[in-house]
């Protein structure tokens, strides 16, 4: 198992020594906002010291019911965070709250790195609310029985190669479904949206502020159907298309990585990247060459050997990103030599650490919770066929996503679409080349959610927009401050 803090971001220890709150303050409304010691490392996040010694972290929890329609059900507990900046904790203050994406990453262990990303015009006008949903790391974090994935993967459309991934997935859905026992129906969106209403009346806010991204851009929309009057601005950055099964979802999301890959290996051509010149080519000999003999890494922080399926989630971890992309072109040239050790820096740039399970887990019970219909065996293995003849590098490695939900057994709260017609104007932003939330998704959400909502288009390469964009954060700051939408198709140049 690897885990290793990077030594570039090692530097900012000392100058987050101060910036884990005063202990024992409490909000007019009860949560008590204490230090971060303990809950969560603010030494990590790779953001220039100078930026995060002005900034003061307090953390805090907060109570809610385990099933709004059984009260005797009990309650979980919401881990918060809150980033301040050049005064004491004030209640009164407005907040915005940041959405955490996934489902179930942490949005407490990410909270230093995004505010750290911030403009300093937002960090003036508002503190900075962070939170785990439920059943996310520190709150009530989801446990399943770990199945580990085959060193291959196997082929689904094939007789054997189905039977061999239905096997590790039914195994894994049971053990799961056996670990949470009479909660397991309770990690919705639905229900992660009312703990979000929650968050604010106990914040003391009569109106909610918050951005949400990737699937806190879903989370968000939903809110935002729930509870329109309760809305003051909303952000919605690389949502996934509202509209579609989970399975048209997943072929999407492949399909964008197909395309991103596209967008990498021109990138590469016009940079003359030694040894690629057939990257494809290249990526499926090192995957079949892992598969054969797992690529040993030389680091000495502990790496395990990669394997094929882990050399692919790597490069799709680098496609988030087109900063990623030289990075990426030198780890595969190091992994073709024998050495893993970019490739497992690259899958774990997320900022989570992806041997920490209760994050798959999480992501996992949560999508099953808001799943509609499952697909067939007749309908999993055409798909994937398809995704194999139509999808090179990608298609046989996104087949996974395809099984899904397909034997999960208990209660779902199928998620609706989000329609929030009473719901003020929110500002929806798509990326036009995002591998993970193609851009389609967010023309869809702009259009369902009926309320003359603003689509906002990055030109760019990587998944989400805000932070990564001048054009588009003094968009998303002048929003949030003042209400300013700017027109309908405002597009920002990469």
């Amino acid at each position: 198992m690897r885990r290793r803090v990077p030594a570039a971001v090692a530097a900012v220890a000392l100058s987050l020594a101060s910036c884990s709150g005063e202990p024992d303050e409490s909000d007019a409304t009860g949560v008590r906002w204490g230090s971060c010691q303990g809950v969560t490392d603010l030494s990590a996040p790779p953001v220039p010291p100078e930026r995060l010694a002005r900034l003061s972290f307090s953390c805090g929890r907060l109570t809610v019911p385990l099933d709004r329609t059984r009260p005797a059900a009990g309650t979980f507990v919401l881990q918060l965070i809150r980033a301040t900046t050049g005064h004491d904790l004030d209640a009164t203050r407005p907040i915005v709250l940041l959405v955490p994406g996934g489902p179930a990453s942490s949005g407490v262990d990410n909270h230093a790195f995004l505010v750290g990303r911030l403009s300093d015009r937002l960090l003036a006008e508002f503190d900075v609310v962070g939170f785990d949903p439920r059943g996310v790391k520190h709150s009530n974090p989801i446990r399943c029985e770990h199945v580990k994935r085959p060193a291959t993967l196997p082929d689904v459309s094939t007789d054997a190669g189905y039977a061999a991934a239905a096997r590790v997935v039914r195994t894994f859905t049971e053990e799961c479904l056996t670990s949470l026992g009479d909660r397991a129906s309770l990690f919705g969106t639905t229900a992660a949206a009312a703990d979000i209403d929650a968050i604010r009346a106990a914040l003391g806010q009569t109106k909610l502020t918050f951005v949400g991204g990737s699937y806190g851009a879903k989370l968000g929309a939903e809110y935002a159907r729930l509870y329109p009057g309760a809305i003051r601005a909303g952000v919605l950055d690389a949502p996934t298309d509202p509209q579609t099964s989970a399975v048209v979802t997943a072929e999407h999301q492949v399909k964008g990585f197909e395309d991103s890959l596209d967008e990498f290996i021109a990138w590469c051509l016009d940079r003359s990247c030694p040894r690629l010149t057939d990257v494809r080519a290249f990526i499926a000999a090192l995957v079949a060459e892992a598969d054969r003999s797992p690529i040993r890494s030389g680091r000495p922080q502990g790496d395990e050997p990669m394997r094929g399926s882990e050399v692919l989630d790597a490069v799709a971890s680098s496609l988030y990103d087109v900063d990623r992309w030289p990075d990426l072109a030198a780890g595969l040239i190091e992994a073709d030599d024998g050495d893993s050790g970019t490739l497992w820096d690259l899958r774990d740039a997320s900022g989570n650490d992806p041997d920490d399970t209760t994050e798959s887990d999480g992501r996992f019970v949560i999508n099953c919770t808001d799943s509609g219909a499952a697909p067939t065996e007749a309908e999993i293995r055409r798909l994937a066929a398809h995704f194999k003849k139509s999808y090179p590098t990608f298609g046989v490695w996104g087949t996974w996503q395809l099984f899904g939900c397909s034997f999960w057994t208990a209660p779902k709260h199928t998620l609706p679409v989000p329609v929030a017609e009473a719901a003020p104007p929110l500002m929806v932003i798509g990326t036009i080349h995002d591998p993970a939330t193609p851009y389609a998704g967010a023309v869809s959400m702009t259009r369902v959610l009926g309320n003359g909502s603003t689509l906002i288009t990055w030109e760019g390469f990587a998944h989400a927009a805000f932070t990564r964009d001048p054009c588009i954060d003094a968009l998303v700051d002048a929003y949030l401050i003042s209400l300013s939408l700017p027109s309908d198709g405002t597009r920002c140049a990469a």
